[in-house]
């Protein structure tokens, strides 16, 4: 057990000796990554297509803590105070929802690591150096009804990330970014679509949408370290569609 916790803070030491090389090093790195996955859902006198068209406004929102709305189109989200060696940061984003014909788009807008000890020259420059990277990265959340082979409904989501950086960590660190996202939109997406199913099956029956108080944090943190590659039940990953950002 304690040469596992040893082996466990080498990593993550090494993990920050990649970052503070990265920094002092120019470059220039793309990336692109997308997954997409389908969550079947029952039955229900109000159909999903009228829920994934659902305005910003009416959204459940998993972490009310973490996630605020900004007006009826958009949110401001938190990943909350993250904690790493030397590192003390809070990352953001905005989101802007915009209705599509068969459902809606989930768009970044704006991301951002606010650095917690601007006190602190080392985690300056790495936080500095990561901002200067995420004004170029793009990220898109198509969310859409579509139907199975018997006519089913089922909720479609797609994840596309891509940026040109010239800039920054991911100018150096691009080729690894496109690893560890595909593999994180992998681990996370199947969770997200069982939340919107269990949310669909409430809202179409008109029951209590009330928020699961869960912590993003915690639920990230839980669905990387268990994520062993099993689907849940009525989940399964589809093709990617062409997107451009």
């Amino acid at each position: 057990r304690v040469a596992r916790r040893i082996a466990r803070a080498r990593a993550k030491s090494s993990d920050l000796k990649d970052i503070e090389r990265d920094v002092a090093n120019a470059g220039s790195a793309s990336l692109r990554v997308a997954r997409a996955f389908t969550v079947a859902v029952e039955r229900c006198p109000r159909s999903a297509r009228e829920y994934v068209a659902l305005p910003a406004k009416e959204y459940n929102l998993i972490d009310p803590s973490n996630v605020s709305r900004t007006d009826d189109t958009g949110f401001v989200v938190s990943a909350g105070r993250q904690k790493m060696l030397f590192l003390d940061v809070e990352p953001r984003g905005a989101v802007r929802v915009d209705a599509t014909a068969d459902g809606c788009e989930q768009q970044l807008v704006m991301a951002e690591i606010v650095n917690m000890k601007p006190e602190d020259a080392r985690s300056t420059s790495v936080v500095n150096a990561i901002n200067a990277s995420l004004k170029d990265l793009k990220l898109l959340n198509s969310v859409t009804c579509v139907q199975g082979p018997d006519g089913e409904e089922k909720i479609r989501v797609q994840i596309t990330v891509a940026g040109d950086f010239t800039e920054g960590i991911f100018a150096r660190a691009g080729g690894r970014l496109n690893t560890i996202l595909g593999w994180s939109l992998g681990a996370v997406l199947p969770w997200f679509l069982t939340q919107l199913a269990a949310d669909y099956g409430r809202w179409a029956k008109g029951e209590a949408r009330s928020a699961t108080n869960a912590s993003l944090t915690e639920v990230a943190a839980k669905i990387i370290a268990g994520s062993r590659g099993k689907l849940p039940a009525g989940v399964e990953e589809v093709e990617c569609e062409d997107v451009e950002l």
